[in-house]
C-alpha cells in the first residue's frame, strides 16, 4: 500500500498535469460534498424553525379548541335554560289567551250592569258619563286592543262612578222644570240627591226619582239650597246644612 501510494506521488511529481488533474478530482467532490452538506443544514434548520412554529401553532390550535369546547358547552346549558324559560313563557302566554277569552264576557256583563246602573241613578252630568259608556264599549269591541287594557278601562270607569258617591260638585245645565227649559245651579250630594237653583237664586228644587223629573221645592229652601252650592263651589267655609232629602230607598 505504502508502495502505491508512493507511486501516485511520485507519478504526480514527475507530472504535474497529472497531479492537476487527480487535485482538481478529488477537490470537485469533497467541495460539492461540503455544499450538499451546508444545503443540508440549511434545510434540517429551515425544518427545525418550520417545526417549532409549527409546534407553537398546535398548541394555539389546541387551546383555542379547548376554550371553545367550553364555550360551547356554555352555551349549550345557556340554551337549554333558555328553552326552558321559552317553555314557561309560552305556557304564560296559553294561560293568558284562556284567561282573555274568559275574561271579555265578564267585562261585556260588567258594562251592562253599568249602564244599567248608570241608566238607573240619578241623572247627573248625563253627557259625561254617557260618552264613557259608549267609550267604554268601543274599546271592548276593538279586537286590536289588548285584553288587560280592557278590563284597566272597565275598573276606572267602576272607580269613577264610585267616586262620585264620596264627593260633591256644582255645576250649570239646562233642565226642565214644570214645562219650562231652565239654566240652573245643579248642586249634586254625592249620589243620594240633587238639588237645583236657578241663577237669580229665586227657585230651588230637587230631581224626584220616584218621578223621574226636576220638582219646585218652597221658598223656605232657597237659603240651605243656596249655602250647599256656595260651601260645593268654595265660596264659603264648610257648615252643617239642613237639606230636605226626603225618604232615602236602598236599591
Amino acid at each position: 500500500m505504502k508502495k502505491f501510494v508512493a507511486i501516485i506521488i511520485l507519478l504526480v511529481m514527475a507530472n504535474p498535469v497529472l497531479g492537476e488533474d487527480l487535485s482538481e478530482k478529488i477537490e470537485k467532490p469533497v467541495k460539492k460534498s461540503v455544499e450538499i452538506r451546508q444545503m443540508t443544514q440549511k434545510e434540517e434548520d429551515r425544518w427545525a424553525e418550520e417545526k417549532a412554529k409549527m409546534q407553537a401553532e398546535y398548541k394555539e390550535l389546541k387551546h383555542a379548541r379547548e376554550s371553545l369546547l367550553a364555550v360551547n358547552q356554555k352555551l349549550k346549558q345557556e340554551i337549554n335554560v333558555h328553552r326552558e324559560e321559552i317553555g314557561s313563557i309560552e305556557g304564560k302566554i296559553k294561560e293568558i289567551e284562556r284567561i282573555s277569552e274568559e275574561l271579555l264576557p265578564c267585562l261585556f256583563e260588567t258594562l251592562k250592569r253599568l249602564e244599567e246602573c248608570v241608566a238607573s241613578s240619578l241623572p247627573f252630568l248625563p253627557k259625561e258619563r254617557e260618552h264613557r259608556l259608549k267609550g267604554l264599549r268601543r274599546t271592548l269591541e276593538d279586537p286590536k286592543i289588548s285584553a288587560s287594557e280592557k278590563f284597566r278601562r272597565i275598573m276606572e270607569a267602576l272607580s269613577v262612578e264610585a267616586e262620585y258617591g264620596n264627593t260633591v260638585e256644582v255645576y250649570q245645565e239646562r233642565i226642565d222644570v214644570e214645562g219650562k227649559n231652565i239654566l240652573v245651579n245643579i248642586f249634586r250630594l254625592g249620589r243620594l240627591s240633587l238639588f237645583f237653583q236657578t241663577l237669580d237664586h229665586e227657585t230651588t228644587g230637587f230631581y224626584n226619582p220616584a218621578r223621574t223629573a226636576w220638582v219646585q221645592f218652597p221658598i223656605r229652601c232657597n237659603r240651605e239650597i243656596n249655602k250647599a252650592i256656595n260651601i260645593a263651589g268654595k265660596k264659603r267655609s264648610i257648615d252643617l246644612l239642613t237639606l230636605p232629602l226626603g225618604r232615602v230607598v236602598v236599591q
